[in-house]
C-alpha cells in the first residue's frame, strides 16, 4: 500500500509523461509495438494474407493428412515453418527496398544508373511495397541492434529450413511407422 503523498506524486509526475509533441515522434512512437513476426505465436500476423495462409493450410493437409494427435502436432509445425520462411522471404525483400531507397536519397542517380528509383515505381507497386514489407523490414532492422540485419535473418532462414525438413521427416517417419502396425 503506498501512501496518500506518494499516489500524488505519481499523479503529478504521470501528467509530464504525455508522449511525443512532434509530427515525427509522433510517427516514430506509432510503431513503436510493431515486430517482425518471425516468432509470433499466431500464424498470420497483422498486415498477412490470411487468404494465402489458408491455402498454405489446405495444401499442407493434403499433402500431409492428419490421423493422429502425432500427426497433427507434426503437421502444424510443418504449417508454421512454412509460413514463417514465407514471411522471412517478405522481410528481406523489404529489407533490400528499403536500403535501396535510402541509399538513393543519399546518393546523385545519374551516376548509378543501375539502382531502382522510387519514382520508378507506380504508386500502387509504392504502396504494396510499403505496407506489405517495410513496416515488419523496419521492425526487424531495429531488432537486429545495428547488427547485419541480412546475416540475422539468413541465420533464421537456415534455422526455419532445417525445422521444416525434420518436421517433414518427423510426418514421413511416424506415417511409415503406423502402416507397418
Amino acid at each position: 500500500m503506498i501512501s496518500n503523498k506518494q499516489m500524488l506524486a505519481n499523479r503529478k509526475n504521470a501528467k509530464k509523461s504525455t508522449g511525443p509533441k512532434s509530427d515525427i515522434g509522433k510517427k516514430k512512437s506509432s510503431i513503436n509495438s510493431i515486430k517482425h513476426g518471425l516468432t509470433c505465436e499466431k500464424y498470420v500476423a497483422i498486415g498477412e494474407d490470411k487468404a494465402e495462409f489458408l491455402e498454405l493450410k489446405e495444401k499442407a493437409l493434403k499433402q500431409f493428412p492428419v490421423f493422429d494427435l502425432k500427426s497433427e502436432i507434426i503437421v502444424r509445425k510443418i504449417i508454421q515453418y512454412e509460413w514463417a520462411l514465407r514471411r522471412y522471404q517478405k522481410i528481406e525483400t523489404g529489407i533490400f527496398s528499403r536500403e535501396s531507397l535510402d541509399y538513393n536519397q543519399k546518393t546523385n542517380l545519374s551516376e548509378k544508373s543501375y539502382y531502382l528509383d522510387s519514382s520508378e515505381l507506380s504508386s500502387s507497386h509504392q504502396k504494396i511495397l510499403t505496407r506489405a514489407g517495410e513496416l515488419t523490414s523496419v521492425a526487424f532492422m531495429r531488432d537486429s541492434n545495428s547488427s547485419s540485419a541480412f546475416l540475422k535473418i539468413n541465420t533464421i532462414d537456415g534455422r526455419l529450413f532445417s525445422r521444416l525438413r525434420l518436421s517433414i521427416q518427423d510426418y514421413e517417419n511416424h506415417a511409415k511407422a503406423r502402416r507397418k502396425k
